[in-house]
């Protein structure tokens, strides 16, 4: 028997309900550790968006270096906190 059906008889939800509220939970948990991770820069920089990041960098008001990469990796969490939301959207 796999694990799924054996957690399944333990929490008495079928194999299917449990495989999808798993697969929220974690969807749902990456989007936190993301936001979480944008709140970090936010403060870090003292900044509301990542554009308002951009044009610090730009205007040369902070140095790019590590900022350019920060703003990388805000743009990518942005990517990524939404495509995850789209697929939730698409198991619920």
């Amino acid at each position: 028997m796999d694990a799924l059906k054996e957690v399944s008889k333990i929490v008495n939800i079928p194999p299917d309900e449990l495989n999808t509220r798993g697969m929220l939970a974690f969807l749902e948990k990456e989007i936190r550790l993301s936001e979480m991770e944008i709140a970090d820069l936010r403060e870090k920089y003292d900044v509301a968006t990542k554009d308002d990041l951009y044009k610090l960098i730009a205007s040369k008001a902070i140095n790019s270096h590590p900022a350019w990469e920060d703003y990388i990796n805000w743009k990518n969490k942005d990517k990524y906190r939404e495509e995850l939301e789209k697929k939730i959207k698409l198991i619920r």
